[in-house]
């Protein structure tokens, strides 16, 4: 799995799934290992730079390995509008960890497909019925709903499991 590339994004938890106190927000971080699918998401209570680090290193460590390539939007999470001569705190990162950071080209979400149709699915499959009273009722739950996302069989696959996928690519590469 040593060139294998990902794609990040973000999204916004739906207000209808808190019962705790408004106005806390939640954002939902997500990285899809492109070859088998596999995710990792975690929630947060920011959409920033910082969490982007912070994220990276978490799916570093969930994954087992770094990826040779991230891929992302323009957000400001990511990357700077503007021309400047500060470094981005993730392309900082990216340096450190000898990873490329590749960005889509600005208004063309059909390159971050496979993480956008996830979101998508986490809608239909996670959102819709949620019901979460803290951020850390969200982050047990969304473990939960990770774990068995993670184990679904995928038409896209050959109908095996993103798991299945990934213990085939590390046998392949043992």
């Amino acid at each position: 799995m040593k060139n294998c590339s990902v794609t990040i994004d973000i999204k916004y938890v739906p207000t209808h799934c808190y019962t705790g106190q408004l106005p806390d927000k939640f954002y939902q971080y997500t990285i899809i290992d492109e070859a088998s699918r596999e995710r990792f998401i975690y929630p947060f209570k920011e959409q920033s730079s910082h969490s982007t680090v912070q994220f990276v290193h978490m799916a570093i460590k969930h994954f087992g390995y770094k990826p040779k390539i991230i891929q992302t939007d323009n957000g400001f999470e990511f990357t700077h509008f503007k021309e400047t001569k500060q470094v981005h705190p993730l392309d900082l990162l990216c340096q450190e960890l000898d990873i490329e950071h590749k960005l889509i080209r600005p208004r063309t979400p059909r390159h971050n497909g496979k993480v956008e149709r996830s979101h998508r699915n986490d809608n239909r499959r996670f959102y819709q019925n949620l019901s979460f009273y803290s951020y850390e009722d969200l982050i047990k739950q969304m473990k939960k709903y990770l774990d068995h996302s993670n184990r679904l069989p995928m038409q896209t696959l050959g109908w095996q499991s993103p798991i299945d996928i990934r213990k085939a690519l590390l046998g392949a590469s043992s």
